[in-house]
């Protein structure tokens, strides 16, 4: 699915309306981040409040205050280019791609881990599925793996399990993977 929004063979906006919610975004955030992406050109990619007030029905300072919801919820990242500051919304579109990938996968049976011998190109050892099990088992979980191979261009196996061992190491993973509904 990365390749193909990188291919632009999807639609970013379809895409963003129908599967908002699953990133917690209000309306409100939805329509701030679809006018920007309306309104953005080469020349323009970052917008005052102020200016986009212009175009909505809310004031300047809830649009403030919604697009600083979407910095703090790392959804989008101002980055500097040149002289400008510009909004990239790569994390908003990786993130609901991980979401959407998980819910549409067969990542859940695969326990031999065959997405990532295509997605490296290798055919994986035992000895590699049981250090992939003991990343799983700290609590990365397999659409994350994914992510990482695509965010980081990985081509080989030791280069996965060296950038995998580093994410563990500098985040707190969190494990909510149990089922309540299967009580």
């Amino acid at each position: 699915m990365f390749e193909l929004l990188k291919k632009g063979l999807l639609k970013k906006r379809t895409l963003l309306i129908l599967n908002y919610a699953k990133l917690d975004i209000s309306e409100n955030q939805l329509a701030i981040l679809l006018l920007i992406m309306e309104l953005s050109d080469e020349d323009q990619k970052n917008f005052t409040p102020s200016q986009l007030a212009k175009y909505m029905s809310i004031d300047k300072e809830v649009i403030d205050k919604e697009i600083s919801k979407l910095l703090v919820n790392n959804l989008i990242k101002l980055e500097s280019k040149g002289k400008k500051t510009v909004l990239n919304f790569t994390p908003l579109f990786s993130k609901l791609i991980v979401i959407l990938e998980e819910e549409n996968s067969k990542l859940n049976t695969d326990n031999s881990y065959v997405f990532i011998e295509d997605m490296i190109g290798i055919k994986l050892s035992s000895e590699n599925i049981e250090e992939i099990d003991s990343f799983i088992e700290k609590g990365l979980s397999k659409p994350k793996i994914m992510s990482i191979i695509n965010e980081n261009n990985i081509k080989t196996y030791a280069e996965l399990k060296k950038v995998l061992d580093k994410f563990l190491k500098t985040n707190a993973i969190q494990i909510t993977r149990f089922n309540w509904l299967n009580d």
